[in-house]
C-alpha cells in the first residue's frame, strides 16, 4: 500500500511537472507522452560531466593522481537521475514564476551539478566501507587504487562541490544542501543498527532510505525551488516531491537487487544481503515467511543465510 501511494503521488506530480517543462522547451502538449525527463533536460545536462571534470581539475595545484581518482566515477556511466530531477523541478518552478532568467538557470544547474558530486562522493565512500569490487561495470575506485587514496578522493569531491555550492550565492541554499551531508552520515549509522522489534523494521528502513537516498533528491528540489523564488508552500511541495521520488527510487533499486543480474546492475547482485542488510523485498517476504526474521535479526551472518 505504501509503495502504491508513493508511486501514485510520484506519477501524479511527475506528469504535471513534465508537462510544464515541455511547454518551456517548446514541446506541444500532445507530444509529452513520447518524451521522458532525460530527453527534455538533455540540453541542460549537455556537458555536465565535462564541467565537473573542469571543476575538479581547477583545484589541483600539485602533480598527483588525485584528479584521476576524483574523476573516475564521472565517466558518463551513471544515470544522472539526481541532476535531471533537480533541473526539471527548477525549470517547472521558473515556469510557474514566468521567467527563465539565465543567471537563475545557471545557479540551478550548479545545484544539479553539486547533487551529482555529493552522490558520487557517497558512492566512493560506500564502496570503501562495503569493500566493493565493482561499480558501473568496472573496478571500484578502492580496488583500482587503495582505500586511503580513495577516501581522500571522496573528500576532495565533496570539498570542490562545497565550493561550487557557495558560489550559488544564496545562504539558504547552502544551508539546505548542507543538510544532505548530515543525513548521509546518519543513514550510514542507521545501517549499522538492527531493530529487534519486527514491527519497527520497515519504518527504520524507510528512515534510512530517506537519509541515504531520498534526502539528496528532496533537498536539491527544495534548493532549486528556493532559487526560482516560489512561495514557501511550493518550496515544501518541491521537497516532498523529491522525497517521494527518492523513496520510490530506492524501493525499485532494492527490488532490482533480486531480479536483475550483476552484469545489468553494474555491481554484485544480492550485495545488501551479503552486508547483512534487510531491504524492502526481504521485509515484505518476512511477512509471509516469518522464519526469515531470525536471519534478519542476526544480519545473515551464518553460513547459508544469504542463499536461503
Amino acid at each position: 500500500k505504501l509503495v502504491q501511494k508513493v508511486l501514485h503521488f510520484t506519477c501524479q506530480n511527475g506528469r504535471r511537472h513534465v508537462a510544464n517543462v515541455a511547454s518551456i522547451s517548446g514541446t506541444s502538449g500532445n507530444q509529452t507522452d513520447r518524451q521522458d525527463a532525460f530527453t527534455l533536460m538533455k540540453p541542460q545536462m549537455s556537458g555536465l560531466m565535462e564541467d565537473i571534470h573542469k571543476e575538479l581539475e581547477s583545484e589541483i595545484v600539485v602533480d598527483t593522481n588525485i584528479g584521476d581518482l576524483a574523476k573516475y566515477y564521472f565517466d558518463g556511466g551513471g544515470k544522472s537521475v539526481r541532476p535531471v530531477i533537480a533541473t526539471c523541478l527548477g525549470h517547472m518552478a521558473n515556469h510557474h514564476q514566468g521567467t527563465q532568467e539565465d543567471d537563475r538557470c545557471r545557479r540551478q544547474r550548479n545545484v544539479a551539478m553539486v547533487s551529482e558530486m555529493i552522490h558520487t562522493a557517497s558512492l566512493v565512500h560506500d564502496d570503501i566501507l562495503d569493500h566493493a569490487e565493482t561499480r558501473r561495470g568496472k573496478e571500484s575506485v578502492n580496488v583500482r587504487w587503495d582505500i586511503r587514496r580513495s577516501t581522500m578522493a571522496g573528500d576532495y569531491i565533496l570539498g570542490v562541490g562545497s565550493r561550487i555550492l557557495s558560489q550559488v550565492g544564496d545562504p539558504e541554499v547552502v544551508v539546505i544542501l548542507s543538510q544532505v551531508l548530515a543525513d548521509l552520515v546518519q543513514g550510514e549509522f542507521m545501517q549499522l543498527q538492527n531493530k529487534d522489534d519486527e514491527s519497527e523494521r520497515f519504518e527504520h528502513y524507510l528512515s534510512k532510505s530517506f537519509n541515504k537516498t531520498a534526502s539528496l533528491m528532496a533537498y536539491s528540489c527544495r534548493a532549486n525551488a528556493v532559487i526560482a523564488g516560489v512561495d514557501s508552500n511550493l518550496v515544501e511541495q518541491a521537497f516532498q516531491y523529491g522525497r517521494n521520488i527518492g523513496i520510490a527510487f530506492q524501493l525499485v533499486d532494492d527490488l532490482l537487487d533480486f531480479t536483475v543480474s550483476a552484469d545489468k546492475l553494474g555491481k554484485p547482485a544480492a550485495a545488501d544481503l551479503k552486508l547483512g542488510l534487510a531491504t524492502a523485498p526481504v521485509l515484505f517476504a518476512a511477512e509471509r515467511f516469518p522464519q526469515l526474521n531470525d536471519l534478519i535479526g542476526r544480519r545473515f551472518c551464518e553460513p547459508g543465510d544469504v542463499e536461503t
